[in-house]
């Protein structure tokens, strides 16, 4: 009985040292943090001056950060990029996984660096070896493997204020170049225009080269010493090496290159130039356009256009060429218009100039000369561009009315017969009397149509009011639905009928009307009228409805009043103008 107790408490005993031990193990593992070691690998341990390493910490622990202070490395490099990557794989159903930190660095020197060790946590990297060699020198009389070439056109000047020169710069390299960055030519004082970027091959050297050949337009502000700083390009180099074929993404080797500076002498205007505005171009040319109907009437404008070409000036820079005065017509100049283009090596601008001419005298209208002075930079000289003059006919104005076609006397009967016919004097009697009779009758149909024709005519307006009124009424409809339809030609026409009837005496002059409105948005829109008259069809950027509204509230407010200039109407019903039979 003793035996068997001591048996079943010795495996108790067992059993309890086991779960200890089991426990103490549990509460190890807890207490024993897992400690994870970071790696440092380099991507090659020799480079030359210009290449970039790439340095890749590695860790076998999702969970580290592989924060670290790395400013240790700014001494000897350049750090070009930095990312994070993290990795998860299973192999053989164990999944693992990783983090890595990768380091994209330059060094500034060559010799050997040691790439210093890094904590990360309680885990400490390896230092690591880095040999840097000295980038290759040039042999003598070798061209280095990226270059600039800066050139100036024309070559030999002078260069005047505001005349153009082209700035040629072409970027030479060999064999690939990426991440390439040219700075911008910037002289000072003037301004630069980007004309054309052409991509070639050529061969410097015995060596061939890609070319990347940028035109510039230049145009200096002042005169005196104009400083074009050197242009200053940094790269890469991709060189195929022995070793290196299959990895592409190795960032190639950091090359820079300048040009040479350039100074110019600006000179400013030529002394030998006569002319009032200076417009220094290798080309310049005028012309002209003149639009008109079949025939030109008085008040009916005709359009000059004036349109100058220059090549080497930008169109802001052309100057409006000044008319000499004309007589018997009025001008009404448009706002210019102009564009700047370029043909690869100098730009062109050109600018036109409308002008709106009304004849006010029938006869000849001469459009005069236009004269324009400009100096040529080929030739170094001053020259004349000259726009002859134009002789058009006037006619008068279509609107004024008729003369009067001259009466044939009429023959003095009585003073006419013979005495002989003295017998016939009884019967000239009675035809007299019959034709009193008729011209009496005559007479009063005629009166009796002036009574009705009042009787219709609207209130306040007599019987040859009512008559013109119906025609003004179909003026004014022509006149609102060409305002609406947008045709300034005949909205033009219409009005100027209406206003020969009822406003300028016989004239229709619409800015002779414009002027008396006392209106001032009217007098404008008429004005634009006038002008824009001339151009036949619809034109979309004129607003014909508000000229309307405009005009339509002018005509309301006169008929208000005239009509309280009016005397008032007799009310013969009223109570005071009743007449008593019995009084």
């Amino acid at each position: 009985m003793k035996q068997g107790t001591t048996d079943s408490q010795r495996r108790q005993g067992a059993a309890s040292l086991v779960v200890r031990a089991m426990l103490l193990v549990l509460l190890a593992g807890l207490a024993t943090p897992v400690l994870s070691a970071v790696e440092l690998r380099i991507d090659r341990d020799r480079v030359m001056v210009g290449e970039t390493v790439t340095l890749t910490f590695t860790a076998d622990n999702t969970d580290e950060s592989l924060e670290t202070d790395l400013s240790v490395l700014e001494e000897d490099f350049e750090i070009l990029d930095s990312r994070r990557e993290q990795q998860l794989s299973i192999v053989g159903g164990r999944q693992t996984a990783m983090v890595r930190l990768l380091l994209t660095v330059e060094p500034k020197r060559d010799g050997d660096i040691q790439i210093p060790s890094f904590r990360f946590g309680d885990s400490r990297t390896r230092p690591v070896l880095l040999r840097v060699e000295p980038a290759p020198e040039l042999a003598e009389g070798e061209l280095p493997p990226v270059f600039i070439e800066v050139e100036v056109t024309p070559g030999d000047g002078p260069y005047y204020v505001h005349a153009q020169f082209g700035l040629v710069v072409r970027v030479l390299y060999h064999p690939n170049l990426t991440e390439a960055a040219i700075s911008q030519p910037e002289p000072a004082p003037a301004s630069v225009r980007l004309l054309e970027e052409t991509p070639y091959q050529a061969e410097r050297g015995g060596k061939r080269y890609r070319v990347l050949e940028r035109h510039y337009a230049v145009f200096p502000e002042r005169s005196g010493e104009l400083v074009v700083p050197a242009m200053e390009l940094s790269g890469r180099l991709l060189e195929n090496r022995p070793g290196d074929i299959w990895k592409q993404s190795v960032r190639g080797r950091r090359v820079r290159a300048a040009s040479e500076e350039i100074r110019l002498q600006v000179e400013p205007r030529a002394e030998a130039f006569t002319g009032d505005d200076w417009q220094p171009a290798r080309k310049l040319k005028v012309s002209q356009q003149i639009s008109s109907g079949d025939t030109l009437r008085v008040g009916e404008p005709v359009t000059r256009t004036v349109m100058v070409d220059a090549v080497g000036l930008e169109e802001n820079m052309i100057v409006e060429p000044t008319w000499p005065p004309i007589e018997n017509a009025r001008i009404y100049p448009d706002q210019p218009q102009g564009i700047t283009r370029d043909d690869g090596r100098w730009v062109l601008g050109h600018k036109e100039f409308r002008y709106a001419v009304v004849p006010e005298q029938h006869g000849e209208l001469v459009l005069p000369e236009v004269r324009v002075d400009w100096w040529d930079t080929q030739a170094d000289e001053q020259r004349l561009a000259v726009l002859p003059e134009q002789r058009l006919a006037v006619m008068p104005a279509d609107l004024a009315p008729p003369a009067a076609a001259a009466l044939p006397p009429v023959p003095d009967q009585a003073a006419s017969l013979p005495a002989a016919d003295a017998g016939k004097g009884s019967e000239l009697f009675w035809k007299g009397i019959a034709l009193g009779f008729a011209l009496m009758w005559l007479a009063t149909l005629l009166l009796v149509w002036r009574l009705l024709a009042r009787v219709r005519a609207p209130s306040g307006l007599n019987g040859t009011e009512a008559v013109e009124s119906i025609d003004g009424n179909a003026l004014l409809k022509a006149f609102r639905n060409a305002c609406r339809n947008g045709d300034p030609a005949s909205a033009r026409r219409a009005l100027q009928r209406w206003l020969a009837r009822h406003e300028t005496g016989g004239q229709g002059s619409v800015l002779e009307f414009a002027a008396g409105t006392g209106d001032p948005d009217l007098r404008l829109g008429l004005y634009d009228l006038d002008a824009r008259g001339f151009k036949p069809g619809v034109q979309g950027d004129w607003d014909g409805k508000m000229l309307w509204r405009l005009f339509e509230g002018w005509r309301t407010r006169k008929l208000a009043a005239a009509a309280g200039e009016r005397a008032p109407l007799t009310d013969l019903y009223a109570p005071e103008n009743r007449v008593n039979p019995g009084g």
